[in-house]
């Protein structure tokens, strides 16, 4: 066999693996679309993150101005997708957010599974919307420009962006500021909750208060603040 029959072979057999390749990233973004296929997967990602629930630190009130933005995680690549799993912080260093995200490519939704010591947060995303669920009922949605809406697809607030910030505006009151979530991409050791803190200097409460939130209102409060760190704070890479 002479070297120009055997470079044909291997260029075929490169094709062929290509092609296989692409077919098999095409099925598996056909098969996210599926609503049983993301339910499935959210079943799967809430055991793993209700895993994590006994490390974290009870409840106090206004839960939602404890947030911060200081996040450990791990991240984890495949063919597909991308997965991140951690954990959100309060001042004290004391973690009080389990967390895990996926991203899926090709046209194929995003989720993300939240959990406090108390309650439950599942996000789905993709293009412009994000749809958010607080312990298995429909929250409500919101979109890129902004717009919130709630679990019967009526408008209920704004989110107005700034530089640094976004003010939350709901039931026709200007409620709170969301600080724009620091970017990790460039951090290198995202596993130590002293070298965040300490070198880092993060830590700052991620929401400032203008006026009194109602009960509902306090599940939109946190849902946005666990999602602002959560999801902006890492570029997806798949």
């Amino acid at each position: 066999m002479d070297f120009f029959t055997i470079m044909i072979i291997l260029i075929t057999l490169v094709v062929f693996v290509f092609i296989v390749l692409i077919a098999f990233v095409m099925k598996k973004s056909k098969d996210v679309k599926n609503d049983a296929f993301l339910e499935t997967a959210r079943k799967e990602m809430l055991q793993r993150i209700l895993k994590k629930r006994k490390k974290l630190v009870p409840h106090k009130a206004d839960f939602y101005l404890q947030i911060t933005d200081a996040m450990t995680f791990e991240r984890t690549a495949a063919v597909t997708n991308s997965k991140i799993s951690g954990f959100l912080y309060n001042t004290h260093q004391k973690p009080i957010v389990a967390f895990e995200r996926v991203d899926r490519g090709l046209n194929a939704k995003g989720q993300l599974v939240a959990v406090t010591k108390k309650h439950e947060f599942v996000y789905e995303f993709l293009g412009e919307t994000i749809t958010v669920f607080f312990d298995n009922s429909l929250l409500g949605s919101w979109n890129q420009s902004g717009k919130i809406f709630n679990a019967d697809q009526k408008g209920i607030g704004q989110l107005k962006f700034s530089e640094d910030s976004k003010t939350l505006v709901l039931n026709d009151r200007t409620v709170a500021t969301i600080l724009k979530a620091p970017l990790y991409d460039t951090i290198s050791n995202t596993n130590d909750v002293s070298y965040i803190f300490e070198e880092l200097t993060l830590g700052t409460s991620l929401l400032s208060l203008h006026e009194k939130p109602t009960v509902k209102e306090e599940k939109w409060l946190t849902a946005l603040a666990i999602f602002e760190i959560t999801f902006y704070g890492n570029t997806p890479v798949a």
